[in-house]
């Protein structure tokens, strides 16, 4: 089954790895660059998990195409003369059109147990919503976000403490697994797709500006935006005498001793390394924190006691 891979992501590189190891080596590989233009934002939109998938299309020797418009999809299929189309770690819909092309299919890769986070950022958004699991789903193409028939799920628990890296290695270990079950099986034509069940939820897009802390709010609502913010993402932020403070790591304290305080507040107790910050409901000790230009700022936070925090809008 010859495949058309689209992808600019880590993901796609991962995916286009183990489709070689399963003697599967796309035919060929459309990718976008590191900035892009999509619909529904009007300013380029930064790819922060982008990999350069030229180097590696020469080395397997697949063909390599830049994504432009959906024509591009007809083109480089035509050139390879894909019968399927594989999608993961892409950004743009598929026109019915573009999918007529694939008689073997047109599938995608997306990291949420469907129908329930369908759209963008379903990792980032189930990290914050405090969920328990989360996974992954190997589905058929079609006219809406994410809502045809699927061909296989993978699941994988969230724990307490995950940040969104330890959820994106989760999901492309995930993803690999499913994928060599379930290739082999729609190759030969003995894996039907089933039509999706229950009741669906979406995510929306996020921006970099999303991660603005908010010190209203709780201690565990805070730490849950942090550890879905953190690397390889921009990171959760606020403000600090007007200096931008980039938040990566942090946990609540509720064995702390009790603090009143205005939300936003640093405060140093006894018996505690780290600066707490006051919130809405609890505080939060802030483990890690950086400039935008990736200094360290710990050591100023410690000496900040009684200083305020910006607290959000």
């Amino acid at each position: 089954m010859k495949l058309l891979l689209l992808g600019a992501t880590d993901l796609t590189l991962a995916v286009a790895e183990a489709l070689a190891d399963m003697g599967m080596t796309p035919a060929g590989v459309l990718s976008v660059g590191r900035t892009f233009r999509i619909s529904y934002q009007s300013e380029p939109v930064r790819n922060i998990r982008w990999v350069d998938l030229a180097g590696w299309c020469a080395d397997a020797g697949a063909a390599y195409a830049a994504y432009d418009t959906p024509a591009c999809i007809s083109r480089l299929a035509a050139t390879v003369g894909a019968e399927a189309c594989l999608v993961a770690g892409w950004y743009h819909m598929v026109p019915a059109a573009q999918r007529r092309l694939f008689p073997r299919g047109c599938f995608g890769l997306h990291a949420s147990l469907l129908p329930a986070y369908r759209g963008g950022a379903p990792l980032n958004w189930a990290l914050i919503n405090g969920e328990s699991e989360t996974g992954i789903s190997l589905f058929e193409l079609g006219d809406g976000s994410d809502d045809g028939p699927i061909h296989g799920q993978r699941r994988f628990a969230i724990a307490g403490g995950d940040y969104i890296g330890d959820l994106l290695a989760r999901a492309e270990a995930a993803a690999i697994d499913l994928l060599r079950d379930c290739l082999p099986e729609i190759a030969a034509g003995r894996r039907p797709p089933r039509l999706q069940t229950g009741s669906p939820s979406y995510g929306l897009q996020r921006r970099p500006e999303d991660g603005r802390i908010d010190w209203h709010r709780s201690a565990e609502e805070i730490c849950r935006l942090i550890r879905a913010t953190s690397r390889p993402y921009p990171g959760a932020f606020s403000h600090l005498d007007g200096d931008r403070v980039i938040i990566w790591r942090a946990a609540p304290r509720p064995d702390a001793a009790a603090v009143w305080g205005a939300p936003g507040q640093i405060v140093l107790l006894p018996g505690i390394t780290e600066p707490l910050v006051v919130t809405g409901q609890g505080l939060l000790a802030i483990e890690a924190a950086e400039d935008p230009d990736g200094g360290s700022l710990d050591d100023r936070l410690r000496r900040s006691s009684q200083r305020r925090f910006d607290p959000g809008p």
